[in-house]
């Protein structure tokens, strides 16, 4: 599980998600960020050895992209304690975040991101 990295599963706190004073995560629409699919990340963010797909991308060829499932990209609860929130703005919505349901400590919330793990499937084609 990731909390000190961009490119692992997991959200770092005071950068991804907001954190109060008592260890509680914020519902201000923070969390892990995430895009309803690989192509519609940042270019730095897409491995180099798929630029044969995406020219000009210059992520580093030690990370992968990965997908959680194939329904549509919206609102709405996705795993146990843990829900989808698509950004504001017209379509297509090409980024949202995965945040929880509900006030809880940060372990709390790390452990339900990491809960998630086998429904990640690498996702390059």
């Amino acid at each position: 599980m990731g909390s000190t990295s961009f490119s692992e599963l997991g959200a770092r706190a005071g950068v991804d998600i907001t954190v109060d004073a008592a260890g509680n995560v914020d519902l201000d629409a923070s969390g892990m960020s995430l895009a309803p699919g690989w192509r519609d990340l940042d270019f730095t963010r897409i491995p180099k050895r798929l630029r044969p797909i995406v020219p000009g991308v210059t992520g580093a060829n030690s990370t992968s992209c990965f997908s959680m499932g194939a329904g549509p990209f919206q609102n709405g609860v996705v795993a146990n304690g843990l829900e989808l929130i698509a950004d504001q703005g017209q379509a297509p919505v090409t980024h949202g975040v995965i945040a929880p349901v509900q006030v809880v400590p940060l372990a709390q919330y790390q452990t339900d991101l990491e809960n998630t793990r086998a429904a990640w499937q690498i996702d390059e084609t």
